[in-house]
């Protein structure tokens, strides 16, 4: 039963231990909290989901704890997994005062961790570091923390207010976590860097796919006539994108080269879907769209949780971002073999690709670059074909949900183990 209240503490505990159906034995299983802000579509949710759905339910007993209960990804949850919500838990405060909400967040996880017996926490985004590692150093509980992208270029557009504060208290809070993991190796030297960490004292944990899921779901049809409409005589080039509605992921420039593309190849029919939500951005893309005549080029569908479809129905699938840590549509796209081109931002695309053997990869923050890369493709489908039969593998032996969880699983395993250890050492 999942319960946002009281109800929760009870019946998390008891999950603690009990017998293995099969021989009866007594096993105690490691209490894991994992926690984000809410279940949007993105990345970071993607991998908490996947981590809740596979972890060996033998060892481990996941709990869910969530700042807002928002999201398209709440009913992928699975039943097993209690879910907590500050939202639900405590009253909005009556009176504002700097840092109130903060602390009143930091305050009601250490007390929850504590309620729930947990054995270690988990969080993603420096956003929910600075809740949920805060609140398990006061509570007594090791914390494993997850870069998930470049902070010395993805900090400052998400911190928002009092960013130097945020940073220190990061460092400190990072010194302190049991352990720190990073998206990518790129990631993780950065945030060696921009924190002033130890040098490597950031491990890398690589994202992790269902490749089977994805290639299953890759069958289905993609119910949108615009996109599965036949060209007007012309040849049809579909390609699709997908991420957060905001500037970083760069749209705006994918677009701009699918004009150019329009203007040096008018004998193609061009087609750009671009999957995805954000308020903000999805109001400054559709301007754009208007301002350039592209609105039976360009479509924006919103969330799609048939993505997989879109991808392996498209001809090309293309990453356009600034900066990212270790993008999951650029991996699942590689594993329905959808030929890809992503920019060479930090950190996360090159290692990915293989340096450029698994997709093409060009210069980030230019639309003239992306469009020549889209062109490279149009010329050259054989080797396209031949890149993304390597990518699928790739994904297969090196980005596989089973080999990520598995090693998310020695990790939490290892921080609990050790802690246990220390404490009855004093």
């Amino acid at each position: 039963m999942k319960d946002g209240g009281r109800k929760l503490a009870k019946s998390a505990a008891i999950r603690l231990c009990g017998n293995d159906v099969r021989t009866g034995a007594f096993v105690t299983r490691i209490n894991v909290v994992f926690s984000i802000g809410a279940l949007h579509g993105g990345g970071s949710e993607r991998q908490i989901l996947l981590a809740l759905r596979h972890l060996n339910r033998k060892e481990f007993a996941p709990i869910l704890y969530l700042i807002y209960r928002h999201g398209p990804l709440l009913d992928q949850v699975p039943d097993d997994v209690p879910i907590a919500v500050f939202a639900e838990r405590c009253k909005a405060p009556t009176l504002y005062w700097p840092g109130g909400m903060h602390r009143q967040r930091v305050s009601d996880m250490a007390k929850f961790l504590k309620e729930v017996r947990a054995d270690v926490c988990y969080d993603r985004t420096f956003l929910m570091t600075l809740i949920a590692a805060d609140a398990a150093q006061r509570a007594g509980v090791p914390n494993v923390s997850t870069v998930v992208t470049d902070p010395e270029l993805g900090f400052a557009p998400v911190a928002g207010r009092f960013q130097l504060i945020k940073k220190r208290r990061l460092r400190r809070l990072y010194g302190n976590s049991s352990k720190v993991m990073a998206v990518s190796n790129g990631a993780a030297r950065s945030a060696e860097r921009f924190y002033g960490l130890k040098p490597d004292s950031v491990q890398t944990l690589y994202n992790g796919v269902d490749v089977g899921a994805l290639q299953a779901a890759a069958d289905s049809d993609v119910d949108d006539p615009w996109w599965t409409a036949a060209g007007d005589g012309r040849p049809v080039f579909r390609i699709v994108s997908a991420g957060r509605l905001n500037r970083e992921k760069g749209f705006h420039l994918l677009i701009d080269a699918v004009r150019q593309l329009q203007q040096q190849k008018p004998t193609i029919d061009f087609r750009l879907a671009i999957l995805g939500d954000g308020p903000d951005g999805r109001q400054h893309l559709e301007q754009q769209t208007a301002a350039l005549d592209l609105s039976n080029t360009v479509h924006l569908p919103g969330f799609r949780t048939d993505a997989a479809a879109w991808y392996a129905s498209a001809d090309l699938y293309v990453l356009s971002s600034l900066l990212e840590g270790m993008p999951n549509v650029l991996l699942e796209a590689m594993a329905v073999q959808t030929p890809v081109l992503a920019t060479d931002c930090p950190s996360g695309p090159a290692e990915i690709l293989d340096n450029g053997t698994c997709g093409l990869l060009c210069e980030p923050g230019s639309a003239t670059a992306l469009s020549q890369g889209i062109h490279a493709i149009l010329q050259d489908p054989k080797n396209a074909a031949m890149r993304s039969e390597r990518a699928a593998l790739r994904v297969k032996e090196c980005f596989s949900v089973q080999s990520a969880v598995s090693r998310l699983q020695t990790i939490l395993a290892d921080c609990s183990h050790t802690f246990r250890t220390r404490q009855k050492a004093r």
